[in-house]
């Protein structure tokens, strides 16, 4: 149940770790590395996990992640269809935390950013308005050689420091990880979640695919995730449900049914508990998004 670690590429040629990717789907599974991580969304949709925090991600996402901070982006099924006409796309900027040396930490300049850097060990996703800031940055950084990275990745990270316009993800309490031998399950838990939400997820079933017995999956699980099984189950069903509420014309029970629920006043009850509003009025507040989309 516990997260793999990620191994960074180093050169010597390069301070930090920046890439462009194109992929079918995103691959990297629930995983940690000491590096802190910039995330910019370009293409796809699906559930973000960070340390116990759950929410559906979308194109235009900034994320910064911690170090050793547990994360995944786990993208919607249609991304692993064969032949999928969809694909997912992002700028990840890796880097560790001592980066321009310890002279450069203890300079009053730099407090924002390492104020900033001591956020981040929640996880922390940025405001629309600062991502639109960021972006052009991070494409030139892409393309850029020698001082002028330098430059860029100050300006990226001086906006950065510099906003209120954010929020914060995961418990502070999230407990930090060590290596795992047994680091893949998650990754499999996870993705048993997503493939079989509408069915009846059983702690039987779920802890038979973790090779654990109910009663030791669920103290692991807890211990690593600070959720329950049960309470994760419920996050996610409710954010896909909140995805066909903006993204189709769908009625309430359907929807309810196709997110896992075999009740649909349970659903709102649950539903409300969750966003702090009903069904109804979750689906007014994106008739934008809701109705630029067709039914299936």
């Amino acid at each position: 149940m516990k997260p793999t670690f990620l191994k960074v590429r180093e050169t010597s040629i390069q301070s930090f770790d920046i890439r462009r990717e194109k992929i079918p789907y995103f691959t990297n599974p629930w995983h940690y590395h000491p590096e802190l991580e910039l995330a910019l969304i370009l293409e796809s949709t699906g559930t973000r996990y960070v340390g116990d925090h759950i929410a559906r991600f979308s194109p235009g996402e900034l994320v910064l992640i911690g170090s050793n901070l547990p994360h995944y982006w786990q993208n919607d099924d249609e991304y692993h269809k064969q032949e999928s006409p969809v694909s997912a796309e992002a700028i990840i900027l890796r880097f560790k935390a001592d980066i321009w040396g310890e002279g450069f930490w203890k300079a009053p300049e730099s407090l924002e950013i390492k104020m900033l850097f001591q956020l981040a060990a929640q996880g922390i996703v940025f405001h629309q308005e600062v991502t639109d800031r960021v972006k052009p940055l991070l494409i030139a950084l892409c393309q850029s050689q020698q001082s002028t990275r330098i430059r860029l990745w100050i300006q990226i990270f001086e906006i950065l420091a510099q906003t209120k316009d954010y929020e914060l993800l995961s418990s502070s309490t999230f407990l930090k990880v060590n290596a795992s031998k047994d680091a893949d399950r998650i990754n499999q838990v996870l993705s048993y979640i997503q493939e079989h939400l509408t069915e009846n997820l059983t702690l039987e079933a779920i802890s038979g695919i973790a090779h654990m017995n109910p009663a030791a999956f669920c103290r692991y699980f807890k211990q690593q995730t600070n959720k329950t099984y049960i309470e994760t189950v419920t996050e996610v069903r409710i954010h896909y449900a909140c995805r066909l509420l903006a993204g189709t014309h769908k009625d309430i029970g359907q929807i309810a049914f196709e997110s896992g629920f075999r009740n649909v006043s349970h659903f709102n009850q649950v539903f409300k508990a969750k966003t702090g509003g009903s069904p109804t009025q979750y689906r007014s507040r994106n008739i934008p998004t809701y109705a630029t989309k067709k039914g299936d």
